[in-house]
């Protein structure tokens, strides 16, 4: 009975958690590894969209760890186009719909990128642990 109970505690643990819907502090896009804040108030008029320079690669209202053009508001596929006389590191313009784009503005390095991988690793080396901790449970029981 109580192999059962550890190998059931180590499957429970090995299983990912999901978290709820995040209460994002506002809309965003992240690209090219920043995230820009979506100014839903200032529409960039379309005679001043420059070129298509990315798009939205992930969608999730889920907090957590994402990497590539994620937003945490518009669907995968969403155009990102860089504005004439602007640069795109500071300002770029996402369409939201045929006709209208609205300004996004950069706010720095999107930090949960560069975590994704270390996520990963930390759930591989506890997953590791726990493995080894059963089998020296298991070993010395039987001894």
């Amino acid at each position: 009975m109580k192999k059962f109970i550890i190998i059931f505690l180590a499957i429970v643990a090995l299983l990912p958690i999901r978290s709820m819907s995040a209460d994002w502090t506002y809309s965003f896009v992240v690209y090219s590894g920043d995230i820009y804040e979506i100014s839903s108030e200032e529409l960039v008029p379309s005679n001043e969209i420059d070129k298509k320079i990315g798009q939205v690669t992930r969608y999730s209202d889920h907090e957590g760890t994402y990497s590539g053009n994620f937003s945490n508001t518009y669907p995968k596929g969403t155009p990102y186009y860089s504005i004439k006389n602007t640069d795109p590191k500071e300002i770029i313009a996402v369409q939201t719909n045929e006709a209208e784009f609205v300004k996004a503005i950069n706010k720095g390095q999107y930090a949960n990128g560069q975590l994704e991988g270390k996520t990963i690793w930390f759930f591989i080396i506890g997953s590791l642990v726990i493995v080894l901790l059963i089998i020296w449970i298991i070993k010395r029981k039987y001894r």
